[in-house]
This record gives structure tokens, C-alpha cells and sequence, in this order.
């Protein structure tokens, strides 16, 4: 923590005294009031979830299919056996998207037939990751 980078002066500071009890934004306290000085500015280095860079959903042409496609996991597909409306809610979340609207399940892309199944039986109890198994 402290002052890095000389855009910190020009900067106020937002959040104070920030408390969580969970690795959940909904479990922490905080106060947008404070009694701080930029040498208290927190700087962060988020680590990349390895679980979440693991899927991905590509188009037709296999490119980025901006949240709407097909579903890879390790570049191959994934199984429909067990997957429901909460391991769309749990997948869409891991890759920072807010939910989903629709999915289903068929051979829709010629490249499909190239492609290995890497996750089956994704089955999800709720729409958080940590309820699922495969």
C-alpha cells in the first residue's frame, strides 16, 4: 500500500475502514467517509481464476463468440449429461458475466465434429461454482 503514482494526489479516497467476513462483496462493511492519506491507498494484484480461464465460449469460425456460442472447456466441449439452468448460471458467472438468457444443447457448428468432450455431468445445485461436480 502507499502512494505509487502521481495520479493518487489527484484522486479521492472512496472507501474506509472496508471489513468482509467472506470472500463475498455482499459480507463486507465499509464507511465512504475517511480518515486516510493516499500512503493508505491499497494497491491489488489480482490472480487470474485458473477455473474460469478454462472456459471459454467460441462462434462458428471458433473466435471469441462474445458470451454466446459454443461452450469449451480446456479448448473442447462440453457434455450436456446433467448440465441444468444453475451450470449455465455457475459458468456464465466464473467467466464475469451476470447470467445467461438461454442454452441448449446439439451439433450446431461444423467444428464440433473435431473437437474432443472435455467436462461431463456438470451438475450444479445452485448457480455458484462451488456447488457443482463433474
Amino acid at each position: 500500500y502507499g502512494q505509487l503514482y502521481d495520479i493518487q494526489a489527484n484522486l479521492q479516497i472512496g472507501l474506509d475502514n472496508v471489513a468482509c467476513s467472506s470472500g463475498s462483496w455482499g459480507s463486507c462493511t465499509f464507511i465512504t467517509s475517511h480518515n486516510c492519506g493516499h500512503s493508505e491507498d491499497v494497491h491489488l494484484n489480482c490472480v487470474p481464476d485458473v477455473t474460469s480461464a478454462s472456459f471459454t465460449i467460441v462462434n462458428e469460425a471458433g473466435g471469441d463468440g462474445q458470451g454466446r456460442g459454443l461452450l469449451l472447456y480446456n479448448g473442447h466441449t462440453v457434455c450436456d449429461d446433467g448440465f441444468s439452468d444453475n451450470s449455465a448460471i455457475a459458468i456464465c458467472g466464473l467467466m464475469g458475466y451476470d447470467g445467461f438468457d438461454s442454452w441448449r444443447n446439439g451439433l450446431f457448428f461444423d467444428m464440433q465434429a473435431s473437437l474432443e468432450i472435455g467436462l461431463d455431468d456438470v451438475v450444479c445445485t445452485s448457480g455458484s461454482w462451488d456447488s457443482c461436480s463433474s
